[in-house]
């Protein structure tokens, strides 16, 4: 995960909205479980289980690969997170309330990750569903490629 601040108003809505859901299912609301949603929450960037793990190994309260996969996945089922298969031998997660609908481009070689938004798409999206007697409740885009110039590619060294 790299710093791309959020605001703190979102951060907070985010945190609540965590926290409810944990109410909500009967689910303690832990020290560690509000560590990891608090970094989460505190930056708008792609990240793996394993990345945020090495973010938290010098916290004081020792965070297990076990835990922080489980409290992943509850912040999925709650609708707060996304998982996306960008190809690899491990997802990435983003966090989703407050952000708008976007699609991703994927560079296979150095991992960057680039988000767009495309009305166009969107469109013939509504329309081949529409033609095909659907409505739809969600998408995911990815398109999978390469950086144009990637000899130089300030990312290929970031995997």
């Amino acid at each position: 995960m790299q710093n791309d601040p959020i605001s703190q108003e979102d951060t907070k809505k985010e945190m609540l909205a965590f926290e409810e859901y944990l109410k909500e299912k009967g689910l303690k609301i832990t020290n560690q479980r509000l560590l990891v949603a608090q970094k989460i929450f505190s930056s708008h960037n792609h990240f793996t289980a394993e990345g945020l793990l090495d973010e938290l190994k010098d916290n004081k309260d020792r965070i297990s690969k076990a835990t922080i996969y489980r409290i992943l996945a509850i912040m999925v089922e709650a609708g707060l997170l996304e998982e996306h298969d960008f190809g690899k031998d491990y997802k990435y997660y983003e966090h989703i309330i407050g952000h708008e609908h976007h699609d991703h481009i994927i560079c296979m070689q150095c991992g960057r990750i680039v988000e767009f938004i495309d009305e166009r798409i969107e469109e013939l999206q509504n329309k081949a569903a529409s033609e095909n007697g659907f409505t739809i409740t969600g998408h995911s885009l990815n398109i999978f490629g390469n950086c144009l110039n990637f000899a130089n590619c300030e990312h290929k060294n970031k995997k």
